[in-house]
């Protein structure tokens, strides 16, 4: 982020003042904290960031993604990462329909969501724990954007649910 910030010349104040016009507020101090490693970033600041920049949130999350070609950056393309826990989001997602339809970040959720769930089928994925955790927070946003909301009737084997 902060190669893409200085390909621009914007300094941290600049860019910290973009992502608050986004509707993230955001000083420059914890810019410096994301840019240095020590905060982490959420969905809602990766939306921002992308909004700010003007770049797909994909170009943020894999650095030079944007100039792959676009099946390799695809998170959803079919030969990413198969693994059980991207397949079952997957399915989740799959469930939902027309994403488009639901809300103008439901791509960009689901996008996420399918990230984390190819971070989660790592074997060598550190902080297991924390990027489930993530991902069921990313999964539960996205069923909210239905009309019906979140299905709490069906547990059975979800992705969002503790178990």
């Amino acid at each position: 982020m902060a190669e893409l910030r200085h390909q621009r010349t914007w300094d941290q104040r600049t860019l910290a003042a973009r992502v608050t016009s986004c509707g993230r507020p955001m000083s420059a101090s914890v810019l410096g904290k994301i840019e240095g490693g020590t905060r982490r970033v959420d969905v809602d600041d990766l939306v921002a960031f992308a909004a700010a920049f003007e770049v797909r949130p994909s170009r943020l999350l894999a650095p030079g993604a944007d100039d792959q070609d676009e099946r390799a950056a695809d998170p959803f393309a079919d030969d990413t990462a198969p693994g059980l826990v991207r397949a079952r989001v997957l399915d989740d997602i799959a469930a939902l329909g027309d994403l488009e339809q639901l809300d103008v970040t439901a791509p960009t959720l689901a996008a996420v969501a399918v990230r984390l769930a190819q971070q989660i089928d790592d074997p060598s994925a550190f902080a297991l724990h924390s990027l489930a955790k993530e991902l069921r927070a990313v999964l539960a946003e996205l069923r909210s954007l239905t009309p019906e909301g979140p299905d709490d009737d069906d547990d059975d084997g979800d992705l969002a649910s503790p178990d």
